[in-house]
């Protein structure tokens, strides 16, 4: 079967990370998988990721691109007003939620390139390429978002580099209003995101304690002058999610 997800280029990104009732997250993942992987794939909202969260039992978290805003009011409309999918299968996935408000809509930051361009994509196919986990750290910037962006560009990806963190991308908040209500979105003005592949926890402690013996006194006062609040998720990939792909 044919990749649905394969070379898409997209926009914008949600980072859901759901609540679910306690003892019922497996269950909540097999009905997902089951049922609302491919059906959103066919309409254009690209399932890009299902994991666990690590030292949180009833989270789930999943990542969903969209070519661009209008695809994804589009979308929306037709999978949660038109698909067949949703329709017979949404008493049972409401059921099992608790939260599922906590949710992140963001854009791809172009690091190659000084201007931040509206025109920038980022290919789906750069996510689900590693069987390891996914670490997303939240940097929140205090009014200070547009210099802790010119740090992460000139200073800290040579850094993340020279300790061999290659398979790593940044995302700030797509801050078009959200037309489609239904489904509540943080579009926080003082957030940076980043999203890192990694074989296992080990290598993402290891390849840390490395860029943290590269910071020198200066760099590390100037990153937390710029980062308000860093919170960070490990999250591990559901055993079907490179299976559906």
């Amino acid at each position: 079967e044919q990749n649905l997800n394969a070379n898409q280029n997209i926009k914008v990104i949600e980072l859901r990370n759901y609540l679910i009732k306690p003892g019922r997250r497996d269950e909540f993942i097999n009905l997902f998988e089951e049922n609302f992987t491919r059906s959103q794939n066919i309409l254009g909202g690209y399932t890009l990721g299902q994991y666990r969260v690590k030292g949180a039992d009833d989270n789930f978290f999943w990542i969903r691109g969209f070519k661009d805003m209008s695809a994804r009011n589009k979308f929306l409309n037709d999978f949660y007003y038109g698909s067949p999918a949703w329709k017979q299968h949404k008493s049972a996935a409401n059921s099992m939620l608790l939260n599922n408000d906590n949710v992140h809509l963001l854009k791809p930051l172009n690091l190659k390139d000084s201007s931040n361009d509206a025109d920038f994509s980022f290919n789906t196919n750069w996510f689900g390429q590693e069987k390891g986990i996914a670490v997303v750290d939240f940097y929140t910037s205090n009014t200070k978002l547009e210099k802790l962006i010119e740090f992460v560009k000139k200073k800290y990806v040579a850094i993340l580099n020279t300790s061999k963190i290659e398979n790593t991308s940044f995302w700030t908040s797509e801050t078009t209003p959200n037309d489609f209500t239904g489904l509540p979105v943080f579009q926080d003005k003082n957030l940076l995101v980043q999203i890192t592949f990694y074989k296992n926890e080990f290598e993402y402690q290891t390849k840390m304690n490395d860029v943290a013996s590269k910071m020198n006194d200066e760099l590390k006062s100037e990153m937390a002058d710029l980062v308000t609040i860093k919170n960070t998720l490990i999250i591990y990939p559901t055993e079907k999610f490179f299976s559906l792909h």
